[in-house]
């Protein structure tokens, strides 16, 4: 039995299945819209735009295997960045700019034991900042006495 021709169907049956169209549509393209502002972004090396774009996209399309590499590509080269500006600001003394730029690299890329090293040292920089005054003293203790 082969379905009736859409002039005979029944109005209601129209609009159901047209709603069901656009819907489909609608959602195909906001995840290709995702995916092409992710790869232009990537191409302009604006990797933060990149990964913001590529999880969008994947969480409209999550078994879409290209889209997950993709977006660990970008997050692998996000990570990069913010490590080479980091690096850029603890040569300069720039330590709290560096912390947030450290932060930033290892959580695109917790797998970095590099990254992980350089925000261990200079957690640990910044807290010997803080304790030691000029005059040996801690904070605290300078304005006890």
């Amino acid at each position: 039995m082969t379905p009736a021709p859409l002039a005979i169907r029944p109005p209601h049956l129209r609009a159901t299945g047209l709603l069901l169209v656009v819907f489909a549509l609608g959602a195909c393209a906001s995840g290709g819209g995702n995916l092409r502002q992710a790869r232009v972004a990537e191409q302009q090396q604006d990797y933060d735009l990149a990964v913001a774009e590529y999880t969008k996209a994947a969480r409209a399309r999550p078994e879409d295997r290209t889209i997950r590499l993709s977006l660990d590509r970008a997050k692998l080269r996000a990570s990069q960045d913010h490590f080479a500006r980091a690096r850029r600001h603890a040569a300069t003394d720039k330590t709290e700019e560096a912390l947030v730029e450290y932060q930033l690299a290892a959580e695109l890329n917790p797998a970095s034991g590099e990254i992980q090293d350089e925000l261990r040292r200079l957690r640990a920089q910044m807290r010997t900042q803080v304790a030691v005054d000029r005059g040996g003293k801690t904070t605290l203790e300078a304005l006890i006495k």
